[in-house]
């Protein structure tokens, strides 16, 4: 692999409040102990290929343990949403040659998916992961300034038509394990026999009924 001088931006939302869409199956003490997994099981599979620099990007302290026992540094963000803390995270990061921005609920992501996309980012400056539903779960920037990130709903298409606005080109990648962020019971059935070593750990523990995929 090229050398890249690249820092990797993880963006995880307040504990408190995460993963609103599993209340009717966790509660919030559950849901923080998911999250938390999560995260972790994510920022090993980068540390695996990514030596350099990882910023967690998170309003809350609940990460921090975490994030620091993978030799993550922490920048606290005001709690105003997931694409203000990716903004607060690129620009933190701007010195770098890139960055690859992902979130924090990635507990499915595999170290070969990683090393596609900073592959990717070393001949392209935008590379895009897209989500099963039309979001994104990886966005890499050469140079992190490339262009305005535009998370959200519908995300994917907004990164498409933002690197043509901005003539750059695209290199969008297709990845196993990088193809859904866990938000929902189903999201979460579909990542199950996929998720890393603390997220199994946790749903080992959880009283959890999963529906039936088609």
């Amino acid at each position: 692999m090229a050398t890249l001088d690249l820092a990797v931006v993880v963006c995880a939302q307040d504990a408190g409040r995460a993963k609103s869409r599993l209340a009717d199956h966790l509660d919030p003490g559950q849901r923080h102990s998911l999250v938390h997994a999560m995260l972790d099981d994510l920022l090993a599979a980068v540390r695996e290929v990514h030596p350099g620099r990882i910023v967690v990007v998170s309003p809350v302290t609940a990460y921090d343990a975490v994030a620091l026992g993978h030799g993550a540094e922490i920048l606290r963000d005001p709690g105003t949403g997931y694409l203000d803390a990716v903004r607060l995270g690129l620009a933190h990061v701007g010195a770098h040659e890139a960055a690859l921005v992902l979130p924090g609920d990635l507990p499915q992501a595999r170290s070969e998916d990683i090393t596609a996309l900073i592959e990717a980012l070393t001949t392209s400056p935008v590379v895009l992961a897209p989500s099963v539903d039309g979001g994104t779960c990886a966005l890499g920037l050469r140079p992190p300034a490339a262009m305005a990130p535009a998370f959200g709903p519908d995300s994917a298409a907004r990164h498409r038509e933002g690197a043509q606005a901005a003539g750059l080109s695209l290199h969008e990648l297709h990845l196993p394990s990088l193809d859904r962020d866990v938000d929902t019971i189903e999201d979460l059935a579909s990542a199950w026999d996929r998720v890393g070593e603390a997220t199994t750990a946790i749903l080992e523990q959880l009283p959890i009924v999963l529906p039936r995929l088609p």
